[in-house]
């Protein structure tokens, strides 16, 4: 998708489609309705797209203007996903040579990560931030995993925030934290606590972790604008504070 609506992106990148429930986060997962409007069916694992020629158009166009793009990679599916294993060598290769893009790769499977990187993967590639997904605190030792992995960039996105998160000194594994509100129906969306993104956000505050306050409702309006008690909270990582914040 060419100029992502999704707030900290630019792009987003589906090599393919498809996946599987994994955990509570996904009970109403977007992917499900987005696919059978399409008339596909949404949890019957990975199918390759024909979206592969978009990253090169995206580096070439971020060259010519002396900037950088933030790529969220596989919105659609997962990027780890064992489904995907016969086309991941392919991916990883057009991420590596389009050097002018940021991959921001986002997982519920942090445990099938170091089996699926990259042969000269090293320290990390420099264009390539490496996330998981904790909606509450059942799932923090997602992070547990990702903080061993190596990366440029690591993150954290409690999107959508079911519950509190309590980071404690894990959190001085993280470089970005990303908060929002669950996005479904009226009648199925469960709510977001005010309480725990402040909470969040004091953690980050303490540790100088960089946070990114995505959405929240009020009212049954939408809102983006990432105020937390009056105060806009859209950051960057650190490291990465030379590129553009657009």
């Amino acid at each position: 998708m060419l100029f992502s609506k999704i707030g900290w992106t630019h792009h987003t990148w589906n090599p393919w489609w498809g996946c599987n429930k994994v955990s509570a986060a996904c009970q109403y997962c977007y992917i499900a309705a987005i696919m059978k409007r399409s008339g596909r069916e949404p949890f019957h694992g990975p199918m390759r797209t024909k979206t592969w020629d978009n990253p090169a158009r995206w580096n070439q166009k971020a060259i010519n203007e002396g900037t950088r793009f933030r790529v969220f990679t596989c919105s659609m599916s997962d990027f780890f996903h064992p489904g995907a294993d016969e086309w991941r060598d392919e991916a990883w290769e057009i991420i590596k040579a389009c050097g002018n893009l940021d991959w921001l790769i986002l997982t519920k499977r942090p445990e099938l990560i170091r089996d699926r990187l990259p042969k000269d993967w090293n320290e990390g590639y420099p264009n390539v931030w490496l996330g998981t997904t904790i909606e509450d605190q059942s799932q923090i030792k997602r992070l547990d995993v990702l903080a061993k992995i190596p990366a440029a960039i690591r993150f954290v996105s409690a999107e959508p925030l079911l519950g509190p998160v309590h980071f404690g000194r894990r959190i001085q594994k993280l470089d970005w934290v990303i908060t929002g509100c669950e996005r479904a129906g009226k009648n199925k969306r469960r709510a977001m606590n005010e309480d725990c993104v402040r909470s969040i956000r004091d953690e980050c505050d303490a540790a100088g972790v960089a946070l990114f306050h995505k959405q929240y409702y009020s009212g049954t309006k939408l809102v983006f604008d990432g105020l937390i008690e009056d105060e806009v909270r859209q950051a960057w990582p650190h490291a990465v504070r030379r590129h553009d914040a657009a």
